[in-house]
């Protein structure tokens, strides 16, 4: 097992990262929670791993488990309101400790009941899916979502610690790592070159689930994140650069009623989002990531009958958004983003996005 400890301003917690560690979480508990009331929180999709893994080895703890519904449309105010009142009926106080089982709508919205339960409990992640343990699950991020967009309505709650069982990544569908891949693509190409490069020359290796491989991208990315989260917890500089192809993503996201994978949105928004850095003549390295897309069968078309202009309204509510106007990460190179005086997000015109939307339409 390994341990990667991430610092903000008031706390510092660990990663662990390993194969078979959920045996460790008791003593973690017993350590640092000790007689503390827990509560698990899952899905109904991964219930049944939840109580052959983490549930088994907390046997002797008496944990409680809330399983809900899986997908997207949990993440919602009546969901967390429903998961409260449990609580509550059930008398559990602020000696209660929640974890979060599973990918990244448990973890943001487990999350969030933790953050503004009793005014804030404690809260251990253990991410199921690739997609929570390079992104979700590090950093402190909360939301639900509402029918004006995805993320509005949340939180920074940083976790006690996160245990990263690599034995999980086994147990996904070829649709759910590539759903993962999506966001491993992201921060290399914002953050990290030779991540990037390495991904392009073991792609062989990752789609084969090779764990070794996995392991080194994971790492990876998780230290890539916490580079970014210590240096701007609060996402006011830095931290927007997690955000590249999230503008249209999400958007796109909303669009689709939710019913598309946030990680073949983030894709598209990927395409999308260097396309704008070429159209202002940033970015040369266009075809590369791309073809990096494609080399993981991550969708980088958007559909024909997608309205640019519904879009663009969209983005106008996202969190980075500033006088109604979208802003974006602009890539100069795999690798490095544009920055100035610390802002790390730009206004792009209006007929430079729609174009750039309408390039990556499909033939």
């Amino acid at each position: 097992m390994e341990q990667i400890k991430i610092k903000q301003n008031d706390k510092e917690y660990p990663v662990f990262i390993g194969s078979s560690i959920l045996q460790s979480i008791e003593k973690f508990i017993e350590d640092n929670h000790k007689n503390k009331k827990i509560v698990i929180i899952t899905d109904d999709n991964i219930k049944k791993i939840c109580e052959n893994s983490v549930l088994k080895y907390l046997q002797s703890l008496d944990p409680y488990l809330i399983s809900i519904p899986a997908g997207e449309a949990s993440k919602s105010r009546a969901k967390k309101q429903e998961i409260e009142d449990i609580l509550l009926e059930r008398k559990y106080g602020r000696d209660t400790i929640i974890i979060a089982f599973g990918g990244g709508v448990i973890g943001d919205l487990a999350g969030f009941v933790a953050s503004t339960f009793e005014r804030g409990i404690p809260l251990i992640h253990v991410p199921t899916t690739l997609l929570s343990m390079v992104d979700s699950s590090i950093g402190g991020k909360t939301s639900i979502n509402t029918e004006h967009g995805k993320n509005l309505i949340g939180t920074f709650h940083q976790p006690e610690a996160v245990f990263t069982d690599l034995n999980f990544l086994d147990t996904l569908s070829k649709e759910e790592f590539q759903n993962g891949m999506a966001e491993v693509i992201k921060i290399a190409t914002t953050s990290d070159k030779d991540l990037f490069e390495f991904v392009e020359q073991n792609s062989e290796k990752v789609i084969e689930r090779d764990k070794n491989t996995l392991l080194h991208i994971i790492k990876r990315s998780i230290d890539l994140k916490k580079d970014v989260v210590e240096k701007d917890e609060k996402e006011s500089g830095l931290r927007q650069i997690l955000n590249f192809g999230h503008t249209f993503g999400h958007a796109f996201e909303n669009i689709m009623h939710y019913k598309k994978k946030h990680g073949f949105c983030i894709s598209r928004g990927i395409a999308v989002e260097a396309k704008i850095a070429v159209l202002i003549g940033n970015l040369k390295e266009e075809k590369r990531i791309i073809s990096l897309l494609e080399r993981f069968n991550l969708p980088n078309k958007v559909e024909k009958d997608i309205d640019s202009d519904k879009i663009i309204e969209i983005m106008k509510i996202d969190k980075k958004t500033r006088d109604q106007k979208p802003r974006f990460v602009i890539l100069n190179e795999i690798g490095n983003v544009k920055q100035e005086n610390n802002t790390f997000s730009f206004e792009v015109d209006e007929d430079i996005i729609k174009n750039s939307i309408e390039q990556c339409k499909n033939d």
